[in-house]
């Protein structure tokens, strides 16, 4: 259930935030809790699968413009755009080409993980795991020093970060070919529901092959149905009537303005054409099918379910487009 106090977040980068941060607690805390240390084991793996991606995929963009790979040219190519809660009067940035210094002492993902049952130690894996592998997917001779964080009961996130040129040997990655959803750079909610994206695809995959459908299937359902009840008690706060069409129109399902949708209501139907959807275009990308399936069939019924409004829904995908009905019980 959400607290009437519990902080709920109204713009669109902070909504889009809160896909991927949510996510992982509940792919985590799901797993864990039926799984126990094997559940986490697989965790762990897919974090760092993602974290890997991520770097590997930035490396391979700043090679392919030639750039020397150090920390400044990181840095200018990263993949994720900040939500607005990162206070930039809290955060101390020193940045060189071989040293990066950063110091934290706000994080918007440790609050939101901190409003969960048993959050800060869910969110502490993510933090534990991913970074190591995200610089070092850049470059394997990136030493990555991170002793506090707000997760780990500190005050702040302190990153001692090098790149020492003396330590760097070859780096033969594959060429940089650029995918249909790499259109999100500069902009900030795309980039979001990209990091979301890699998210789902790494963390699905490492569930599915690690443990079982089932375990993802309920980690889906919690994720969803915990959003579906954060729309229903913002629309409450603001006094917004929960119907279907609030639900698509208000809510927080198609934020990335790169889906095209083509939508029509009825007294007790609503059926949208998806025509173009980023996240599919990334399942495509790195053959993560079995994950879609298994996202698809459940994230909009769990939605629906949070959000406590009576309908029935299906989707059905096509070489054209995605079909999603929702139809009144």
């Amino acid at each position: 259930m959400i607290s009437k106090n519990q902080y709920i977040e109204k713009d669109p980068a902070e909504k889009q935030q809160f896909y991927w941060v949510g996510l992982f607690y509940f792919i985590a805390k799901t797993c864990i809790d039926l799984h126990g240390l094997k559940g986490e084991a697989a965790v762990r793996r897919g974090v760092r699968d993602y974290g890997q991606a991520r770097g590997e995929r930035m490396r391979g963009i700043t090679d392919s413009l030639g750039l020397a790979p150090n920390l400044v040219n990181l840095a200018a190519h990263y993949d994720l755009m900040n939500d607005p809660r990162f206070d930039p009067d809290k955060i101390k940035v020193e940045l060189s080409e071989e040293s990066h210094k950063m110091l934290y002492s706000c994080c918007p993902d440790a609050d939101m993980w901190g409003c969960l049952p048993d959050g800060h130690r869910i969110g502490f894996i993510f933090c534990e795991e991913v970074h190591h592998r995200i610089y070092g997917g850049y470059d394997p001779s990136i030493q990555v020093n991170l002793c506090e964080t707000l997760t780990n009961g500190s005050d702040c996130c302190r990153f001692y970060i090098y790149c020492r040129e003396a330590n760097q040997t070859p780096y033969p990655l594959p060429p940089y070919k650029k995918q249909p959803w790499d259109d999100f750079e500069g902009d900030l909610i795309p980039s979001i529901d990209t990091i979301f994206g890699l998210m789902l695809i790494f963390m699905g995959k490492a569930v599915l092959e690690d443990l079982n459908k089932d375990a993802l299937t309920q980690s889906i359902y919690n994720f969803g149905y915990h959003r579906g009840e954060r729309m229903r008690e913002l629309h409450r706060r603001e006094g917004i009537a929960p119907s279907i069409k609030n639900f698509i129109e208000q809510g927080d399902v198609f934020l990335d303005p790169r889906y095209q949708l083509e939508k029509n209501f009825t007294p007790d139907e609503l059926e949208i054409k998806i025509k173009r959807d980023p996240i599919a275009e990334m399942f495509d990308t790195y053959h993560a099918w079995d994950v879609e399936k298994v996202y698809n069939s459940v994230i909009y019924s769990a939605l629906i379910d949070g959000y406590g409004i009576p309908y029935d829904v299906s989707f059905c995908d096509s070489e054209q487009y995605a079909t999603l009905r929702f139809l009144r019980k």
